[in-house]
């Protein structure tokens, strides 16, 4: 099933397989990179191969899963104001099907080469991360939104365990944007010279992002309450004769009329209970690349030399474990960031 090459011509290489690209049915191009492997010792694969694609290059088929937004007939979607995310920010996941399509030479970035697949896979978010994390930044906000809102229409954001749970959303939240402007703050520089966010700070940003998404989204689910998984479709809100008990039994007071009522808990069945939901937790947490894959990333950016000379320092240990260790006095990001501050005010 993975996409390999299995001819090389003169006018470029012929690959074969599948691929799951988001988007595709309706993009232009797409970057065609390895699918993460272990290459073992091996110097050449065909699978390693990556390149860009325009995506209307005869051979290409196009296999798009069933969307979340209802469009027409007795689909009990069909009402947009009943699931007014999936109907607005669904996205077309499609998986391609290459079956010997011709790939010019021009547009082939390496073929064959493990080496060069595995860096790829390797430094592949070093930019893309920061706006794939800021999307659960908004994705927190819209859940700490939703809960709020629905805390508030009979005062229960009074309550001490109310509170307690609306500040576990909130230390969540200001943790992702902590995580995104230091990263900025303290943005280091590729080993091609070119500027990037700090890549620890980044890498760890996205893990606590997504580790934390699915104990989130229960909380957020546990203050919105029952309801948003029992309210009726709007058009019983709507129709002669169920508005009237609509009206009666959803209004709670003059700040809250059924209709808003309505909207919210529509809005948090679709951002928490439906199956667009579970779409976009399971998405998120795969999209970039599975969990251990992520933690994996950490590891490789992390700097282990500064704890390793803090201790060494602290318990007075000879230089002898230091073997392969960079000693340093402080956390290497922050101690350039004030040396490059220092630098700037003294010209």
């Amino acid at each position: 099933m993975l996409l390999h090459v299995v001819k090389e011509t003169d006018a470029g290489i012929v690959v074969r397989g599948a691929k799951y690209e988001t988007a595709a049915a309706y993009a232009n191009q797409a970057f065609t990179k390895p699918t993460i492997a272990n290459w073992g010792n091996a110097e050449l694969s065909d699978y390693a191969v990556g390149f860009i694609c325009d995506l209307g290059s005869p051979g290409l088929k196009f296999l798009c899963r069933g969307g979340f937004a209802g469009a027409h007939g007795g689909c009990p979607r069909a009402d947009h104001r009943d699931y007014p995310l999936a109907n607005r920010f669904d996205e077309v996941d499609t998986i391609v099907i290459f079956d010997n399509v011709l790939i010019p030479w021009e547009n082939v970035l390496f073929y064959r080469h493990t080496r060069a697949a595995s860096f790829i896979r390797a430094t592949l978010h070093r930019y893309s991360a920061f706006a794939f994390v800021q999307r659960t930044l908004k994705q927190a906000d819209q859940m700490i939104g939703a809960a709020l809102f629905n805390a508030r229409q009979t005062g229960l954001e009074k309550q001490p365990a109310v509170q307690e749970k609306l500040s576990e959303l909130a230390i969540w939240r200001e943790g992702i944007n902590a995580h995104l402007t230091a990263s900025i703050a303290l943005g280091e520089t590729s080993p091609a010279g070119l500027m990037m966010p700090n890549q620890s700070l980044l890498m760890t940003g996205r893990c606590h992002a997504l580790n934390n998404l699915p104990k989130m989204m229960h909380i957020a689910r546990e203050l919105c309450g029952g309801q948003i998984c029992v309210t009726p479709n709007v058009a019983t809100f709507e129709s002669p004769e169920t508005k009237p008990w609509m009206d009666k039994y959803y209004t709670i007071n003059e700040h809250w009329v059924a209709e808003d009522r309505r909207k919210l808990l529509a809005f948090a069945r679709d951002l928490l209970n439906s199956d667009y939901a579970g779409h976009r937790l399971t998405f998120q947490l795969f999209a970039q690349s599975p969990p251990f894959a992520q933690s994996a990333a950490v590891y490789r950016n992390f700097d282990w030399d500064g704890p390793l000379s803090f201790v060494k320092n602290g318990a007075g240990l000879s230089d002898d474990v230091m073997h392969d260790v960079v000693e340093k006095a402080s956390d290497g990001a922050v101690s350039k960031h004030y040396a490059d501050v220092l630098r700037a005010a003294v010209k």
